[in-house]
C-alpha cells in the first residue's frame, strides 16, 4: 500500500469515473453502487453498500452508499435512513475489532453538486485513526490534502475478506425494532 499525491490521485479519480460510467454523464455514486467490484463489497442490505474506499483517505476508510440516489437526508424514509446508519455503526465497530485504529470517525458527506471529489449522493464515510496529532483532526481526515491510500496487488481483496469475516452476524432473537405505521413515520 502507498499514499499517493493528491494530484495523481484525482488523475486516477478522473480515469476510474471514466471507466464507470463508460465515458457518460451520470452520478459516480449510483455506478459505483450498480457496477460495484464484488471484491470491494464487505456488506450490504436493502437499503446501501459498505465498500473499501479505493481513494481513502486512511487504510480501511470505507464507504456506505445509498442504493438509491437521495440527495438530502429529508428524502429518505426513516427505514432507508436506519439501515444506513446500521451498516456504518456496524462499519465502525469491524474497523474497531480488525485495524485497532484510536478512533473511528463516520461522517455523511457529499457536496452540493459534483466536485473533482466530492459528490452529491448521500454517503457515508467510515475512517479509523491510528494518530492522535494533528492528523487525527477532521479537517485533515476529510481531505485529500495528505495524499491518498492505493492499494496494491491483493492488499485490497485481502482486506475486505479480513473486515468480511469479522462483520457482525445478525442476531434472530433480537427484538424487530418498532416502526411506526402512520405515514408521518415516512
Amino acid at each position: 500500500m502507498r499514499v499517493i499525491e493528491k494530484r495523481e490521485a484525482l488523475q486516477l479519480l478522473e480515469q476510474h469515473t471514466r471507466e464507470l460510467l463508460n465515458d457518460r454523464q451520470g452520478c459516480v455514486m449510483c455506478a459505483l453502487v450498480e457496477r460495484r467490484d464484488r471484491t470491494l463489497t464487505l456488506q450490504e442490505n436493502e437499503s446501501g453498500v459498505v465498500l473499501l474506499d479505493r481513494f481513502g483517505s486512511r487504510p480501511g476508510h470505507l464507504l456506505v452508499v445509498s442504493r438509491k440516489h437521495v440527495e438530502s437526508v429529508s428524502d429518505f424514509r426513516w427505514q432507508e435512513f436506519s439501515e444506513l446508519q446500521r451498516l456504518g455503526f456496524d462499519a465502525c465497530r469491524v474497523l474497531e475489532r480488525t485495524l485497532g485504529p484510536k478512533r473511528v470517525y463516520m461522517a455523511a458527506l457529499g457536496a452540493s453538486t459534483a466536485l473533482s471529489t466530492s459528490f452529491p449522493h448521500y454517503h457515508l464515510h467510515v475512517v479509523p485513526i491510528h494518530d492522535d496529532d494533528e492528523r487525527a483532526r477532521p479537517a485533515q481526515v476529510f481531505s485529500w490534502s495528505s495524499g491518498i491510500v492505493v492499494y496494491e496487488g491483493t492488499e485490497a481483496p485481502e482486506l475486505v475478506a479480513t473486515l468480511r469475516r469479522a462483520w457482525p452476524k445478525p442476531d434472530p432473537s433480537a427484538p424487530t425494532p418498532l416502526l411506526r405505521s402512520d405515514s408521518s413515520a415516512e
